[in-house]
């Protein structure tokens, strides 16, 4: 990345949704750099209280004076505008200082999920080629694993030794330079760098029309740094002079959320469809502060909406719609009180974008059609990092009805707009699928098993059960002779692929075929293949015995949509998410009455073992443990969790 591709200027500056929802408070001017906003910020309310984790707080005064002065230390370290700098943090404090500091010298951020496999995160910084890496303490041990990462910097040594330097002259930054570099799942098999400029942040939460922040306001910030919904979390809280409250990454959990929110007040939030519907299921009446909540990722439950705005009469709900490539949103919808819909609408356009519906030739179609949606305007990416390539294919140039020309970024869905200027959402024209609001490319996926010399071919499918619960499914055409049964051999290459891929990108499920079922144009024909056979429950396994280990398997069973669930079977072995394990944990303090530790749920992931540990005294009994290796414990734990409720 050079500073000249920070300076793409986008053609339509001017667009602007139609029926605004609400009067802008704060300006939008395309030309200003995120840190200048927040300097602003600080400048109008210096007391006032920035940042909050825990007990732990920053002023805007001190969140400007330790940034600025961490941003120095940086420029000492070599850091110069134009560079990228990966953070390889959890979500804290300090995580927030190191982002606004790595803006004001001038480089772009570059968040990274400890919990990827090493070869994944390998690549990513390889392709990134962070001028440094800023750690933690716990952070530091996993990134030696890691050749590509370079330099690597602890980020509270630097923010202690910071203090003490002398300020230097800060590097004039402007509205189309880079601001962070996000990856994505990538069709071609390996994760895009999408490279996001300062002002597709400040026109995502400024002078906006579906949003309205107030200096009151306090915004939750529970998305994982690498999490572009964390984009609008951080700076719709600090570009308006709110608070933001963090809920640090090893205390992530449904009841967390739920004291969070009641405990301090908290009046916005963003959160996966997902992690909505289950805060809807067990806390929709118990969150009497909020005043606007804003979910998506996935398709939404209309069910679940009215039920909340039932609860909440006085809160405003807002389905969100947006790929990274847009910076996290494109459009809003905010749901009535009287809404009676099946499906809830994607909604209009946000300010300082423009949606389009286009045909096969890039044209526009009428209110009524259908066909691929586009969106121009300054939340569009620079383009994606070291493809150009890939970019000139999904930044293209329109020509609207009335001549003018227009960058665009093609999303790949297919939308529909009605008469009244409001989208629909209609489904994809490639294979890219969502799950517990991650992207997921089934591409990427089958790319990384044909790299396994076991396999002749391989193809990756996602089935969606009668609960509406996704599942991908891997179809293993192996390279003869098999030396072992087609279990294991199954079992051998998901294992192999957990070494690569992240948690949430690996299959459920795997059949292995001899030959892969072809269509009339010699291409394998996916609506063939045979539904993968559900693994039976391990015959030496007793019925469950015991009111705790019926109610597990009655949650199992619920959860995953199977019957055929093994006392000692694995929880993620069955096809589970970390999304649908919280919310077993969710109703399991429902029915016991009575509150559980997020963490033993994911310590114990299978029936046996956690009604033993319930039946035992459940939380009280990990009191035994050591403060330190209960802090160890959680954070493997969490890990698995951290992308689900991001």
């Amino acid at each position: 990345m050079n500073s000249n591709e920070g300076r793409v200027e986008f053609l339509n500056g001017r667009a602007t949704a139609a029926r605004p929802v609400f009067q802008a408070r704060n300006s939008y001017e395309r030309w200003r750099s995120i840190h200048d906003l927040v300097s602003e910020q600080a400048s109008l309310r210096p007391y006032a209280i920035a940042v909050q984790f825990g007990s732990t707080r920053l002023t805007y005064a001190e969140l400007d004076r330790r940034s600025s002065a961490l941003a120095g230390e940086l420029m000492r370290l070599g850091v110069a505008k134009g560079d990228v700098v990966g953070l390889f943090l959890p979500r804290a404090l300090n995580t927030i200082v190191a982002k606004l500091a790595i803006l004001k010298s001038g480089a772009a951020y570059a968040p990274f999920d400890p919990s990827y496999p090493a070869e994944h995160l390998g690549y990513m910084i390889g392709d990134c080629d962070p001028k440094l890496i800023l750690v933690d303490k716990e952070s530091a041990a996993a990134i030696r694993a890691i050749p590509t990462a370079g330099a690597v910097a602890d980020l509270d040594r630097l923010l202690e030794s910071a203090e003490e330097g002398p300020p230097q002259d800060l590097p004039d930054v402007s509205g189309g330079d880079a601001a962070y570099v996000m990856y994505t799942s990538g069709s071609t098999g390996r994760p895009k760098g999408v490279v996001i400029p300062h002002r597709g942040i400040a026109r995502l939460v400024r002078d906006q029309n579906y949003i309205r922040f107030g200096p009151d306001d306090v915004v939750l910030h529970t998305a994982t740094i690498s999490f572009d919904a964390a984009t609008f979390e951080i700076w719709g809280a600090l570009l308006n002079g709110c608070t933001l409250l963090g809920i640090g990454d090893r205390t992530l959990s449904l009841p967390r959320i739920a004291q969070a929110i009641d405990d301090n007040r908290v009046t916005v939030m963003l959160l996966t469809t997902g992690l909505f519907h289950l805060l809807v299921d067990h806390w929709g009446s118990r969150l009497a502060s909020l005043r606007h909540v804003l979910f998506g990722g996935e398709v939404a439950s209309a069910d679940h909406a009215k039920r909340f705005l039932r609860n909440n009469p006085d809160c405003i709900l807002t389905n969100a719609y947006g790929p990274t490539e847009v910076t996290v949103m494109a459009s809003a919808y905010t749901i009535p009180s009287d809404f009676k819909g099946d499906e809830i609408p994607i909604g209009r356009s946000i300010a300082h974008s423009r949606i389009h519906i286009l045909d096969e030739h890039l044209r526009e179609l009428p209110p009524g059609s259908e066909g691929q949606l586009a969106v121009s305007g300054d939340g569009l990416a620079i383009g994606y990092l070291n493809r150009p390539d890939l970019t000139r294919e999904r930044f293209v140039t329109i020509h609207t009805a009335d001549g003018t020309s227009l960058r665009c970024y093609l999303t790949g869905d297919l939308a529909m707009m009605d008469s009244e200027g409001i989208l629909h959402f209609r489904g994809r024209l490639d294979r890219q699928i969502k799950i517990d609001g991650k992207r997921i490319e089934l591409d990427e996926i089958e790319a990384a098993l044909r790299r396994d010399a076991r396999l002749a071919d391989a193809v990756a499918v996602c089935h969606e059960g009668s609960t509406g619960a996704k599942r991908i499914v891997a179809y293993l055409r192996p390279q003869p002779p098999i030396a072992m049964s087609e279990t294991d051999f199954a079992t051998a290459v998901l294992s192999s692929l957990k070494m690569v891929l992240p948690a949430h990108m690996i299959p459920s499920h795997a059949v292995v075929l001899d030959r892969f079922p072809m269509n009339q144009a010699g291409k394998i024909d996916r609506s063939q293949l045979p539904l993968p056979r559900l693994e039976a429950a391990a015959p030496a396994a007793p019925p469950p015995t015991g009111d705790t280990a019926a109610l597990l398997t009655k949650l199992w069973q619920e959860v995953l949509g199977r019957a055929d669930i093994g006392m000692d079977q694995n929880f993620f072995d069955l096809g589970g998410t970390s999304m649908q394990l919280i919310r077993v944990h969710a109703a399991l303090e429902e029915a016991l009455k009575r509150s559980i530790d997020v963490v033993a749920v994911f310590q114990h992931p299978n029936i046996r073992s956690l009604a033993h540990h319930l039946g035992n005294g459940g939380p009280g009994a990990a009191s035994a443990t050591s403060v330190q290796a209960r802090a160890d414990l959680r954070k493997r734990m969490m890990s698995q969790f951290r992308r689900s409720a991001s």
